[in-house]
C-alpha cells in the first residue's frame, strides 16, 4: 500500500497542479506576512513577539481546512473550483479554528512545561519534561489525521480527536512514515520549488490519499466480522486504485496530447 500510496499521491498533484501550487502559494503567503511581523516584534518585545503566533497559527489552521477539504476531493478523482470556497469556508471554519486553538494552546502549554522541568534539574524534573515530550509526539500523531479524519467522517471536535487517535495508533507504521519521512520531505522539498509544489498542499493531499486507501481496510474488516487483519486482501481492495491511476510515463506525464 505504501508505494501506491505515494504514486496517488504524486499523480493527484500532478494531475491537478494547479490546483496545489495556488494553494502552497498561499500558504507562503500567510507565513510570509506573519512571520515577518513576529520577527520584528521579538526584536524589541519578547512577550509580543511570542504571543504573535497565537493569532497567526489559528489563521494558517483555517486555511488548512479548506485546502485539506479540497485535497480530499482531489484524492476522490474530484475537481476543485473557486465556486466551492465559500462553502468549504462555511463547512471547516469552526473545526479548523478549534484545532488551531488546541495546537496552539496545548503545545505552548508543553514547551513551556519542559522548559520548566528541565530547569529543575532533579531526576524528577527529567522525568516529567521527558513524560510531556512523549505525549506532545502522541498528539502530534494524532493531530496528523485529524484534518482527513474530519473530511471523511462525522462527528464534533472532541470525537474527531479520538477517531484520529484511533487510526493514528491503528496505523502505526503509517503514522510514523508521514511524520518522520513523508512530512520533512514535502517540507524540505517546497522552498526548492519556489514554494510551489510538495509544501502544505501536498502534505494535506498525501494524508487525505492515505485514509481513503485506509477505508478499504475498515470497510472490508466491518463487512468480515472476526477477521484478522494480516488476512486483509490488500491486492484485491486495491485493484481499482491501479487501475484509476494507470501507467505513467514522463513523456505522457508532460506531453500528455502525445499519448
Amino acid at each position: 500500500m505504501f508505494l501506491l500510496l505515494l504514486k496517488k499521491s504524486f499523480f493527484d498533484a500532478w494531475d491537478n497542479l494547479g490546483v496545489v501550487v495556488l494553494a502552497n502559494l498561499a500558504f507562503f503567503l500567510i507565513l510570509s506576512f506573519g512571520l515577518w511581523p513576529m520577527f520584528r516584534m521579538l526584536e524589541s518585545s519578547n512577550t509580543a513577539g511570542i504571543l504573535f503566533p497565537i493569532f497567526l497559527f489559528p489563521i494558517v489552521f483555517t486555511a488548512g481546512g479548506i485546502v485539506s477539504s479540497a485535497m480530499s476531493r482531489i484524492a476522490d478523482y474530484q475537481h476543485s473550483s473557486w465556486s466551492d470556497l465559500p462553502k468549504t469556508f462555511k463547512k471547516t471554519w469552526k473545526s479548523s479554528l478549534a484545532m488551531g486553538v488546541f495546537s496552539v494552546v496545548f503545545f505552548s502549554v508543553s514547551v513551556l512545561g519542559m522548559l520548566y522541568y528541565i530547569k529543575m534539574g532533579s531526576l524528577f524534573g527529567f522525568f516529567a519534561a521527558s513524560s510531556l515530550f512523549w505525549i506532545s509526539l502522541g498528539v502530534y500523531l494524532v493531530l496528523l489525521w485529524f484534518f482527513p479524519v474530519r473530511n471523511r467522517l462525522s462527528g464534533n471536535f472532541k470525537e474527531l480527536l479520538k477517531k484520529s487517535a484511533l487510526i493514528a495508533f491503528d496505523n502505526l507504521s503509517l503514522t510514523f512514515f508521514a511524520a518522520i519521512i513523508a512530512i520533512p520531505l514535502h517540507m524540505f522539498l517546497w522552498p526548492l520549488t519556489a514554494f510551489a509544489l510538495f509544501g502544505p498542499a501536498g502534505i494535506l493531499l498525501f494524508m487525505d490519499c492515505a485514509l481513503r486507501l485506509l477505508t478499504f481496510k475498515y470497510d472490508w474488516l466491518e463487512s468480515h466480522q472476526g477477521a484478522k487483519r494480516k488476512d486483509i486482501p490488500w491486492n484485491e481492495l486495491l485493484i481499482d486504485e491501479h487501475e484509476k491511476i494507470g501507467k505513467r510515463t514522463l513523456k505522457g506525464m508532460i506531453f500528455p496530447w502525445k499519448e
